[in-house]
């Protein structure tokens, strides 16, 4: 499941996502549309996720993640088939709304969705390895390139839209066909038979039912962890757009320096994903969030204020380092907290409210940076990562539903 879910992460990313920047290039320079229609379009991708995702959790809960990822694909494959014959900019971008509407449906939501249902032990551990489709998908950005320049960008389209359609739905086919709901009553229905057939019948003391949305939203565990996942995106997404800027304008280092950075943070990403994986089941995972947001606010300190590449090169590798060490545990405390008979939906609803971080990073640096320059942005954004530190720090978890006793467990 794991394979899979990165298989469908690595045609997002190298195809769609990291290639967008080759498209721009392609298509302004064939039709003459400028290029911020296209920089529209890559806008509707990165909010398409966050805004959809109550939808996906929804349905994802509803009819199973492989159903959900499946009609993505296809969704997915019709927008660019759509994009590629496109010949006004208005009709490009609402070929990209509905690109955005397939990649909710078949993309890291679903796949976490599916991992969280369906793997109970070692669940961090899935968590961790599942983005590396993510860091796989770079490397097929080059061929993205070649193509374009060999057949152009309609062609290059469609091409896409065959590869997504063929080989997503080959990788869609390992996920669970069934939602939430039918898991959680198969799981109640084997508990209760085995408790039938034991020679001496056993009463579940104070057992405890899965949070429903509704309960969720109560509870202040939910808006804790939407603080503090928030606050970090706020700063992930503002490094990621600014990190080169900094570099190259403010600092002076030359535009191979600056790659070299963003290469070793992306690196360092994936090596704590993996790491986390190995001990986020073992550790308490609250406390190790909250210190992964304590280093990342000294590390955008650092930033602000370190004028040499060595310093910088090291602040980006434990940037990238907390950044996926903290990554998988976002999901595995929701999962522990609020349980799996409607984590689809939570977990959907959670994602709307935090990718707001998303759009208001880059923003406010930004606008930060245009008056004041980049230490006083990324002092701002230490500011917003040490808000996100206390919230982990006093997050605690959710008193447990209690589960209804029936009549024959009363008796």
């Amino acid at each position: 499941m794991v394979v899979g879910g990165s298989v469908l992460l690595t045609l997002q990313n190298g195809l769609i996502m990291s290639a967008f920047g080759a498209y721009l290039v392609a298509i302004t320079a064939d039709t003459g549309w400028a290029p911020g229609v296209i920089a529209l379009g890559y806008a509707v991708l990165q909010l398409g996720n966050g805004f959809i995702a109550p939808l996906t959790g929804w349905a994802c809960d509803r009819f199973g993640t492989r159903a959900v990822a499946r009609t993505g694909n296809v969704v997915t494959a019709a927008g660019f088939a759509l994009a590629g014959t496109t010949g006004q900019a208005t009709h490009f971008v609402a070929a990209v709304v509905v690109i955005a509407l397939g990649l909710s449906a078949a993309g890291i939501m679903p796949l976490t969705v599916a991992v969280v249902q369906a793997l109970p032990r070692r669940r961090t551990l899935a968590l961790g390895l599942l983005p590396t489709g993510i860091a796989v998908g770079g490397l097929a950005v080059p061929l993205v390139a070649l193509a374009l320049d060999a057949v152009g960008w309609r062609v290059t389209f469609f091409g896409v839209a065959a590869v997504i359609l063929v080989v997503g739905q080959l990788a869609g086919a390992v996920l669970p066909t069934e939602g939430a709901a039918a898991r959680v009553a198969a799981s109640v229905a084997s508990a209760r038979t085995a408790a039938g057939s034991a020679a001496e019948p056993a009463v579940e003391p104070a057992a405890r039912a899965d949070h429903d949305l509704r309960g969720a939203l109560r509870t202040s565990a939910f808006w804790l962890l939407v603080l503090g996942h928030g606050s970090a995106l706020v700063a992930i997404s503002a490094v990621n757009l600014h990190l080169v800027p900094l570099l190259t304008h403010d600092r002076g280092l030359s535009l191979a320096a600056a790659g070299v950075a963003m290469g070793v943070l992306s690196m360092a990403q994936l090596v704590g994903q993996v790491v986390t994986g190995l001990i986020g089941d073992r550790v308490d995972k609250r406390r190790l969030a909250a210190a992964c947001m304590v280093v990342q606010t000294a590390v955008l300190v650092l930033l602000a204020l370190a004028p040499d590449l060595p310093t910088l090169l090291a602040a980006a590798v434990v940037h990238g380092l907390t950044w996926g060490l903290r990554g998988p545990v976002m999901t595995s405390l929701r999962t522990d907290y609020f349980g799996l008979g409607s984590f689809g939906t939570i977990m959907g609803w959670s994602m709307g409210f935090v990718s707001v971080g998303l759009v208001v990073g880059p923003l406010l640096v930004s606008a930060l940076e245009a008056g004041a320059g980049y230490p006083v942005a990324f002092g701002a954004l230490a500011v917003v990562t040490g808000a996100g530190s206390l919230a982990f720090l006093v997050l605690r978890e959710p008193r447990p539903v209690p589960r209804p006793v029936t009549c024959g467990q009363a008796g």
